[in-house]
């Protein structure tokens, strides 16, 4: 008795496993690569080039998967600041949404040039100088740095800051930043007309004042020379 009733507990047990082991075969199983997988917040990079990073390709069984799995790859890329990774029911959809990290200016170094981005971090390094669509911070040559590394040096670091705070549009007529002062800080604009900043201790005033002066700048009847928003108002000389 006692061994007819250890035989059906064995056999009932491996039954179990059975049934477990086939389960996570097709849970697993690319038959039920089912899910399609939709990406938002992207500007530069593709959704190949997500899935690439992720690891994953459409389409993809979303039940074999771990989103913060796939969340920490995107993420550990530099292109990347943010990701957010859902799976999405019933239409058993894959849902990333991004948010890329931006270069904001280009600055010299002691091999070439680099890109820093909003959070101080370099994003890109190449040995000659592109064309840039960014600003170029002059006055200054960083010493050996690396992709990833974070620039600490505070005037770059402050000049970094207030370019992360204006829009794309009033941050595309700025070609340069001459730095070499860190009390005399000059933007110039892709027209050749300066921005005195002074050291940027006044940094959320002078970023809101940059905006107003560039959005009116196109409508000034006369050819501007310099403004300067070192005073405690902007002082705005035309030329002659």
């Amino acid at each position: 008795m006692k061994k007819n009733i250890f035989k059906r507990y064995i056999g009932k047990s491996i039954l179990l496993l059975l049934c477990i082991t086939v389960i996570i075969i097709l849970l697993r199983s690319p038959l039920l690569a089912v899910g399609h997988i939709s990406v938002s917040g992207n500007e530069t990079l593709n959704k190949d080039e997500i899935c690439s990073i992720a690891g994953i390709k459409d389409p993809v069984n979303i039940f074999a998967i771990s989103t913060d799995n796939l969340q920490n790859r995107l993420e550990n890329d530099l292109r990347i600041e943010k990701a957010t990774v859902r799976r999405n029911f019933p239409n058993t959809a894959l849902s990333i949404e991004i948010r890329e990290r931006h270069p904001v200016a280009t600055l010299q170094c002691s091999y070439g040039y680099v890109d820093i981005a909003q959070n101080d971090i370099i994003i890109h390094a190449y040995k000659n100088l592109h064309t840039v669509k960014i600003p170029l911070l002059t006055g200054t040559v960083l010493p050996d740095v690396y992709i990833g590394d974070i620039v600490t040096d505070e005037t770059i670091t402050k000049t970094v800051h207030y370019l992360s705070g204006l829009d794309n549009d009033t941050l595309a007529q700025i070609a340069e930043l001459n730095i070499a002062d860190p009390q005399n800080i000059i933007a110039y604009t892709s027209g050749g007309v300066k921005i005195k900043l002074g050291d940027l201790s006044l940094l959320e005033q002078e970023i809101k004042e940059t905006t107003v002066f560039l959005h009116d700048l196109n409508g000034m009847n006369r050819p501007v020379d310099y403004v300067d928003f070192s005073y405690g108002a902007p002082v705005l000389k035309f030329k002659p």
